[in-house]
């Protein structure tokens, strides 16, 4: 028998130490991939960059009722998102989409006959459903009427900045939508001042921004490339469901 303290016995006991620490680092490792491969993924058809779903700020107070097991209520101001002509079915995709991805949260659309028109109205739109159902989370999807109305790029940043720090205020958390890359059609054009004035705000103030122009163009771009057929009007909203769910998921979660 060795005596305690001898250098065999002293390399022995290194080993075992470090073989507890590599299967320790492997249990860990184990732990956060099953984490990872239960939460839902994107599908491969809607797959985008990173950089299109990352916020620029935390959804703090989403986060903190994630946290706590609390319903949050959602307002959601726009049709595209999840598609479909009735109001309660517009939200179902994107409702599901979320559910995947927090299976332990209740979230509550609110307001759903809000409606989406100029930054004017939706800003009228905001501060009414506050004062009757008090959302937690506004989804907006700004900028597409502003586009086709020419409304001037600089007023229209004003009162978008303005709204945004009118909801900073109260807590409540936001995130813009920008306006759909749309193809092959005449007034797509139209977008650009607004979509670009929508990027200048967030950026000098820091909000979130959900870059639905560019993701959908990316996935424009991929089906070009690989000789596809252009998805149609449904399939690009099933898409912006998937993204925006893992977009609030990532912020919320981080």
């Amino acid at each position: 028998m060795e005596p305690f303290g001898s250098e065999a016995a002293t390399r022995r006991s290194r080993r075992a130490g470090l073989g507890a620490a590599l299967a320790a680092a492997a249990l860990a490792a184990a732990l956060l991939l099953g984490g990872a491969s239960a939460r839902a993924e994107v599908s491969p058809r809607c797959r985008v960059p990173d950089v299109y779903l990352s916020m620029a700020a935390d959804l703090k107070r989403t986060e903190r009722l994630i946290d706590r097991a609390t319903p949050v209520r959602v307002m959601v101001l726009g049709p595209e998102i999840g598609g479909a002509a009735m109001p309660e079915r517009r939200r179902a995709r994107l409702h599901q989409e979320l559910a995947r991805r927090l299976p332990a949260t209740n979230f509550e659309f609110v307001d759903d006959s809000a409606p989406s028109g100029l930054v004017e109205d939706d800003f009228n739109a905001i501060r009414s459903a506050a004062a009757r159902v008090e959302p937690d989370l506004v989804i907006w999807q700004v900028g597409g009427a502003d586009a086709l109305a020419s409304t001037d790029a600089e007023e229209f940043g004003k009162r978008l900045a303005d709204a945004a720090k009118w909801m900073k205020e109260r807590n409540i958390d936001l995130i813009l939508v920008d306006p759909p890359f749309v193809p092959r059609v005449r007034h797509e054009q139209l977008y650009w001042r607004i979509v670009g004035k929508i990027r200048e705000v967030t950026d000098r103030a820091r909000l979130n921004l959900f870059q639905r122009y560019a993701a959908m163009q990316f996935l424009d771009f991929e089906r070009q490339k690989l000789k596809e057929e252009p998805t149609d009007a449904n399939s690009r909203r099933v898409c912006m469901a998937e993204l925006v769910a893992e977009a609030i998921a990532k912020a919320a979660t981080r």
